[in-house]
């Protein structure tokens, strides 16, 4: 199964081959967070914890956008 693409894993000089890794990581991490919520909530606040203040804005609006909030 094939996780949805939302948001889209960027190249950032790498080669073929890590796009590819990076790739079935996503897809694998995807069938993971399906199966047990406690890994989707620890890989969730990692990425939140990383993320530079513009990236959650954008992430905000888009939560408020699908969610149907102000």
């Amino acid at each position: 199964m094939k996780a949805p693409s939302i948001i889209e894993c960027h190249p950032m000089n790498r080669t073929p081959e890590q796009l590819k890794q990076r790739r079935q990581l996503c897809d694998d991490l995807y069938v993971l967070i399906q199966q047990d919520k406690d890994i989707a909530e620890e890989i969730l606040d990692e990425y939140v914890y990383l993320l530079n203040d513009n990236r959650v804005d954008e992430l905000i609006t888009l939560c408020n956008t699908e969610l149907g909030e102000d």
